[in-house]
């Protein structure tokens, strides 16, 4: 179960609205004004599939806000299809979730 994705679906003819929130550090790096190095830390790549077919693909970079803010439709799908969320930073860290509609 993910921690850090949290979503909200609506559908309206045969036609999903996802909205997420992706709780992220989303660090550009760098130093800080008290000298404290701070690597970057920030999501590659985040991927949506519907009943296993790729629909949303976002390559991002340290340009992304912390805590990015996400939404989307899918046609052609309804209640009770499976959504499944996947997200990778570039420290090798990953989150996946995964819900009905």
């Amino acid at each position: 179960m993910s921690n850090s994705i949290k979503v909200r679906t609506s559908v309206r003819n045969n036609t999903v609205t996802v909205r997420m929130l992706v709780r992220h550090a989303m660090e550009v790096g760098g130093v800080r004004a008290n000298g404290e190095r701070v690597a970057a830390h920030f999501i590659k790549e985040i991927t949506c599939t519907h009943n296993g077919k790729t629909v949303m693909v976002g390559h991002w970079g340290a340009g992304i806000a912390k805590n990015p803010y996400l939404s989307f439709t899918i046609r052609d799908a309804a209640v009770g299809d499976e959504l499944r969320i996947r997200w990778v930073d570039n420290q090798g860290g990953i989150d996946e979730f995964a819900t009905r509609i």
